[in-house]
């Protein structure tokens, strides 16, 4: 599951025509540490961490097909619904899920494993529970390498602008032609406004 959501973006993404022997033996491997690591090109260690800490979820949670679309380093992003928590601490991080009703309702649905039709105490649930999962992972490695953060609870906003002077990761991914995206800030501040 894993592999294959990251397989097309390689696919598509990948400069030049030929993969080199250690790419080739990545790839076979299909750990996704490592692939993150090889392809995606994230900018630091930090936010690899925290791909890496994405793309595993989302393979070992959401029983779904499930493909990386792209993605996109921005300084300003405007969302109809954000999911997002915070961790602070040793460094400032932001996680966070975006999209219409219609697409993290599919994704609440998947994560829960039931249909959840309408935006109730379920699919905030649902959501809440989704976004920990990916946060508690990232936390349990920050604290490997002697990063301390602390958790704090997901909040939820409408209609909301997302900003960083430094910028941040604004990463799509495409379940079953529903696209949501995962807003992701590591060792940075976020903004958040009306």
């Amino acid at each position: 599951m894993k592999d294959r959501i990251l397989g097309k973006y390689i696919a598509k993404n990948h400069t030049g025509n030929v993969f080199t022997d250690n790419e080739l033996q990545v790839i076979r491997q299909g750990n996704t540490d490592k692939m993150v690591e090889t392809f995606l090109h994230m900018g630091n260690d930090y936010y690899n961490t925290q791909m890496q800490c994405t793309i595993n979820s989302l393979g070992m949670f959401m029983d779904g097909d499930i493909e990386l679309d792209h993605i996109d380093f921005e300084r300003t992003y405007r969302g109809e619904f954000i999911g997002c928590q915070i961790m602070d601490g040793d460094i400032d991080v932001f996680l966070g899920i975006a999209g219409n009703d219609k697409e993290l309702l599919k994704v609440a649905s998947t994560f829960a494993q039931e249909d959840i039709k309408e935006f109730d105490a379920d699919a905030y649930d649902a959501l809440c529970e989704f976004i920990n999962v990916i946060n508690g992972a990232y936390a349990t490695k920050l604290g490997e390498n002697d990063v301390e953060v602390t958790l704090h609870p997901p909040v939820f906003y409408k209609n909301t602008e997302v900003t960083a002077e430094d910028g941040f990761y604004v990463v799509t991914f495409n379940m079953e032609n529903n696209l949501f995206k995962i807003l992701m800030a590591a060792d940075n501040k976020i903004q958040l406004s009306a």
